[in-house]
């Protein structure tokens, strides 16, 4: 986990919170868990998906980076 930060996107902007409107996020990396790859035990081959998490209401932004 990481400290409440502002996230700059590629397009310059910086990331605003859809709910709340705050501009400070925690980052994290979850897998994208697949039915297929569970059922063979290969969930560690899954890809990852980059998360902010606002700051202050707690919604999570998912991006496939």
């Amino acid at each position: 986990m990481s400290e409440p930060q502002e996230v700059i996107l590629l397009n310059g902007q910086t990331l605003a919170c859809d709910s709340c409107g705050d501009s400070t996020f925690e980052q994290h990396h979850w897998k994208l868990q697949t039915t297929g790859m569970t059922f063979m035990n290969l969930d560690w081959a899954n890809r990852d998906a980059t998360c902010f998490v606002c700051a202050t209401c707690r919604r999570i932004h998912w991006f496939h980076l």
